[in-house]
């Protein structure tokens, strides 16, 4: 689906019907749409009408239901209230992100972690009926699921930002201001880029998806309450948080969200005192099920939780995840993010695993061996980060930079 009414029209009436619903980007290329599809085992697609004509992609006919608002079953279809299906324990919704192995894994996010998302961001951004929400995210990326229900179950506005506008910095900041946005969660490559203005109306922004510098922070909290936010897919969303005030550190990711518990652990397993670092386990109401159709890889990432009590068996909250992410414990309760002990980057909010990237590019023909890597460049703004391929051809290769290019556009 594109970026519209009918997008979250669509979420709303699967959940309603008892499923889960499953964002594919209308941009992906084919080979990762039919692979999503056949992983999922989807019963239905939902689809626009005239979108294959933009994207040049294939659906199968007969799946689709075009949800377009001048279709006639809106018309005749019985309009009476349909009952709850879905409890708390059940799938809402299943979300790729990148894998090492050259395909994506999809995380399994039930209801209660969405539930516990959203009014554990009610108390920290108090959201309410007079909220003008953001909807700036991709829907591919969990961050979408914040803006969505968090706005819409709280009572406020979700204003969905156009694609055309999406992608022009300056655009943006005239669509805030003009939209009297209060509310936006946004990457800060892109607020490198967007013309820094007042914003007299907007109140809390929350930056997520990467690491902050120290100068974007500081330049962004005048005027508002500034949010650095942290938390895997498979973790519903957010993790933690923190407000950001002038003298913390860029890398301060603040401390859990309601009913989320978080656990920094040396390579035995075993609590690290404050200051040392070690590797950040994650348990609590908003803990993925694990990977679709994945059990070894739940099973490596999902373990259980060694140091669970009676109250948090009773609450079901006996696994932890395995992040990656290196944190640790600073001297007044907050946590410091500090990198990762493997080869997953963040770029432009994008979670990438080289290892993905890699698999692509040596199935290139013509290249025999490759690498890939990530490289800083530091601007006025801030460092971007960005990738480079290298490669060793095979003899009698014609290879150029536009053919491999070509070609991994056609996989990533």
């Amino acid at each position: 689906l594109e970026r519209s009414l009918e997008m979250v029209i669509g979420i709303l009436g699967v959940l309603k019907a008892g499923g889960a619903y499953v964002p594919i980007d209308p941009g992906y290329p084919q080979d990762r749409i039919d692979y999503i599809l056949s992983d999922t085992g989807s019963a239905l697609v939902l689809s626009q009408r005239g979108l294959q004509e933009k994207e040049e992609f294939i659906l199968p006919e007969d799946k689709v239901v075009y949800i377009d608002l001048t279709e006639a079953f809106y018309r005749a279809e019985d309009s009476s209230a349909i009952p709850s299906y879905s409890g708390s324990g059940d799938l809402a919704y299943v979300i790729y992100t990148s894998g090492t192995t050259g395909l994506p894994k999809g995380v399994m996010v039930e209801h209660q972690g969405v539930i516990n998302l959203v009014f554990a961001q009610q108390l920290q951004l108090e959201t309410n009926s007079e909220s003008k929400v953001l909807q700036f995210a991709s829907l591919v990326f969990d961050a979408s699921v914040s803006e969505i229900f968090s706005a819409l179950l709280l009572g406020a506005e979700l204003s969905i930002l156009p694609p055309d506008i999406r992608q022009d910095a300056s655009l943006l900041g005239e669509y805030i201001t003009n939209h009297h946005i209060n509310i936006a969660t946004l990457p800060p490559a892109l607020l490198i880029a967007i013309p820094h203005a007042e914003f007299s109306d907007l109140e809390t922004l929350i930056v997520a998806g990467e690491s902050s510098s120290s100068e974007l922070l500081r330049r962004w909290r005048i005027g508002r309450r500034l949010i650095n936010a942290y938390g895997p897919t498979e973790g519903t969303v957010c993790v933690s948080m923190h407000q950001y005030e002038s003298g913390d550190l860029n890398t301060n990711i603040g401390r859990p969200i309601s009913n989320t518990q978080v656990y920094v652990l040396d390579g035995n397993g075993n609590p690290v005192p404050v200051g040392v670092s070690g590797e950040l386990y994650i348990g609590g109401a908003g803990l993925s099920r694990g990977y679709l159709n994945r059990s070894e890889l739940t099973a490596e990432r999902f373990i259980a939780n060694p140091f669970c009590t009676e109250a948090d068996k009773a609450k079901g909250y006996t696994r932890l995840y395995k992040t990656g992410d290196l944190v640790r414990w600073l001297s007044d309760g907050n946590l410091e993010y500090l990198g990762r002990n493997d080869d997953q980057v963040k770029i432009r909010g994008y979670r990438i695993e080289l290892g993905e990237v890699e698999h692509a590019l040596s199935g290139v023909p013509g290249i025999g061996q490759s690498c890939v890597v990530c490289r800083e460049r530091v601007t006025e703004g801030g460092t971007i980060k960005y990738l480079v391929g290298y490669y060793v051809a095979e003899e009698e290769s014609t290879l150029s930079k536009e053919s491999i290019l070509s070609a991994l556009s056609g996989v990533l």
